[in-house]
Protein backbone atom coordinates (compact mmCIF):
# COMPACT_ATOMS: atom_id res chain seq x y z
CA UNK A 1 0.00 0.00 0.00
CA UNK A 2 2.64 2.52 1.01
CA UNK A 3 4.78 1.73 -2.03
CA UNK A 4 1.83 2.22 -4.38
CA UNK A 5 0.94 5.47 -2.64
CA UNK A 6 4.53 6.66 -3.08
CA UNK A 7 4.69 5.60 -6.73
CA UNK A 8 1.38 7.39 -7.39
CA UNK A 9 2.84 10.57 -5.88
CA UNK A 10 5.43 10.64 -8.69
CA UNK A 11 2.94 9.75 -11.42
CA UNK A 12 3.33 5.97 -11.60
CA UNK A 13 -0.08 4.38 -11.94
CA UNK A 14 -1.58 1.16 -13.26
CA UNK A 15 -1.94 2.65 -16.74
CA UNK A 16 1.72 3.60 -17.16
CA UNK A 17 3.86 1.48 -14.85
CA UNK A 18 4.74 -2.19 -15.09
CA UNK A 19 5.77 -2.14 -11.40
CA UNK A 20 2.36 -0.91 -10.36
CA UNK A 21 0.59 -3.44 -12.59
CA UNK A 22 2.71 -6.21 -11.07
CA UNK A 23 1.75 -5.10 -7.54
CA UNK A 24 -1.94 -4.97 -8.47
CA UNK A 25 -1.72 -8.42 -10.04
CA UNK A 26 -0.18 -9.69 -6.78
CA UNK A 27 -3.04 -8.20 -4.75
CA UNK A 28 -5.68 -9.63 -7.06
CA UNK A 29 -4.12 -13.09 -6.93
CA UNK A 30 -4.38 -13.02 -3.12
CA UNK A 31 -7.97 -11.75 -2.87
CA UNK A 32 -10.10 -14.29 -1.05
CA UNK A 33 -13.49 -15.61 -2.11
CA UNK A 34 -15.30 -13.32 0.37
CA UNK A 35 -13.71 -10.24 -1.23
CA UNK A 36 -11.13 -9.60 1.47
CA UNK A 37 -7.46 -10.21 2.00
CA UNK A 38 -5.63 -11.88 4.85
CA UNK A 39 -2.02 -12.89 5.31
CA UNK A 40 -0.82 -15.08 8.14
CA UNK A 41 2.16 -14.04 10.25
CA UNK A 42 3.81 -17.30 9.18
CA UNK A 43 4.74 -15.57 5.92
CA UNK A 44 7.56 -13.92 7.88
CA UNK A 45 8.85 -17.31 8.99
CA UNK A 46 8.64 -18.99 5.59
CA UNK A 47 9.49 -16.07 3.31
CA UNK A 48 6.45 -16.97 1.18
CA UNK A 49 2.90 -15.66 1.26
CA UNK A 50 0.69 -17.69 3.60
CA UNK A 51 -3.04 -16.98 3.49
CA UNK A 52 -4.76 -16.38 6.80
CA UNK A 53 -7.73 -18.69 7.35
CA UNK A 54 -10.04 -15.65 7.41
CA UNK A 55 -9.92 -12.31 5.62
CA UNK A 56 -8.70 -9.50 7.86
CA UNK A 57 -10.28 -6.04 7.81
CA UNK A 58 -7.00 -4.13 8.24
CA UNK A 59 -5.19 -6.13 5.57
CA UNK A 60 -8.19 -5.80 3.27
CA UNK A 61 -8.00 -2.04 3.71
CA UNK A 62 -4.28 -2.06 2.90
CA UNK A 63 -5.00 -3.88 -0.37
CA UNK A 64 -7.91 -1.58 -1.19
CA UNK A 65 -5.83 1.52 -0.56
CA UNK A 66 -3.07 0.17 -2.76
CA UNK A 67 -5.43 -0.66 -5.62
CA UNK A 68 -7.12 2.72 -5.42
CA UNK A 69 -3.83 4.63 -5.21
CA UNK A 70 -2.65 2.67 -8.23
CA UNK A 71 -5.70 3.70 -10.23
CA UNK A 72 -6.67 0.07 -10.82
CA UNK A 73 -9.33 0.30 -13.55
CA UNK A 74 -11.72 -2.50 -12.47
CA UNK A 75 -13.91 -1.48 -9.56
CA UNK A 76 -15.22 -5.02 -9.05
CA UNK A 77 -12.45 -6.34 -6.77
CA UNK A 78 -12.39 -3.03 -4.90
CA UNK A 79 -16.15 -3.09 -4.31
CA UNK A 80 -15.94 -6.69 -3.07
CA UNK A 81 -13.31 -5.64 -0.53
CA UNK A 82 -15.30 -2.59 0.56
CA UNK A 83 -18.33 -4.83 1.02
CA UNK A 84 -16.34 -7.06 3.38
CA UNK A 85 -15.09 -4.07 5.41
CA UNK A 86 -18.55 -2.57 5.69
CA UNK A 87 -20.08 -5.93 6.55
CA UNK A 88 -17.68 -6.43 9.44
CA UNK A 89 -18.38 -3.04 11.01
CA UNK A 90 -20.18 -3.32 14.35
CA UNK A 91 -23.37 -1.44 15.22
CA UNK A 92 -21.36 1.02 17.32
CA UNK A 93 -19.13 1.87 14.31
CA UNK A 94 -16.10 -0.13 15.44
CA UNK A 95 -14.38 -3.11 13.92
CA UNK A 96 -13.20 -6.12 15.93
CA UNK A 97 -9.55 -6.61 16.74
CA UNK A 98 -8.56 -9.48 14.47
CA UNK A 99 -5.25 -11.22 13.83
CA UNK A 100 -1.71 -10.01 14.38
CA UNK A 101 -0.78 -7.13 12.06
CA UNK A 102 2.95 -6.93 12.60
CA UNK A 103 5.93 -9.26 12.95
CA UNK A 104 9.60 -8.56 13.34
CA UNK A 105 12.61 -10.82 13.82
CA UNK A 106 10.36 -13.66 12.63
CA UNK A 107 9.21 -14.19 16.19
CA UNK A 108 7.76 -11.04 17.76
CA UNK A 109 4.09 -10.57 16.92
CA UNK A 110 2.53 -7.14 17.36
CA UNK A 111 -1.07 -6.01 17.43
CA UNK A 112 -1.79 -2.38 16.61
CA UNK A 113 -5.21 -1.66 18.14
CA UNK A 114 -5.73 1.65 16.33
CA UNK A 115 -5.18 0.14 12.88
CA UNK A 116 -8.74 -1.23 12.98
CA UNK A 117 -9.97 2.37 13.08
CA UNK A 118 -7.42 4.21 10.93
CA UNK A 119 -7.27 2.02 7.84
CA UNK A 120 -10.99 1.21 7.43
CA UNK A 121 -11.92 4.88 7.71
CA UNK A 122 -9.17 5.84 5.25
CA UNK A 123 -10.12 3.11 2.75
CA UNK A 124 -13.87 3.77 2.94
CA UNK A 125 -13.31 7.52 2.69
CA UNK A 126 -11.06 7.13 -0.35
CA UNK A 127 -13.60 4.82 -1.98
CA UNK A 128 -16.43 7.32 -1.40
CA UNK A 129 -14.33 10.21 -2.71
CA UNK A 130 -13.25 8.34 -5.86
CA UNK A 131 -16.44 6.48 -6.74
CA UNK A 132 -19.21 8.48 -5.14
CA UNK A 133 -21.95 7.45 -2.82
CA UNK A 134 -22.98 4.15 -4.34
CA UNK A 135 -24.89 1.41 -2.58
CA UNK A 136 -22.55 -1.40 -1.50
CA UNK A 137 -24.51 -3.33 1.12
Amino acid sequence: MFALESLASVGEKYENSSRVRKACDFFLAKQKEDGGWGENYKSCETGEYVHHAKSQVVQTCWALLGLMEAGFPDRGPIERGVRLVMGRQKRNGEWEQEAIEGVFNKSCMISYPNYKFIFPVKALGMFAKRYGDIEIL
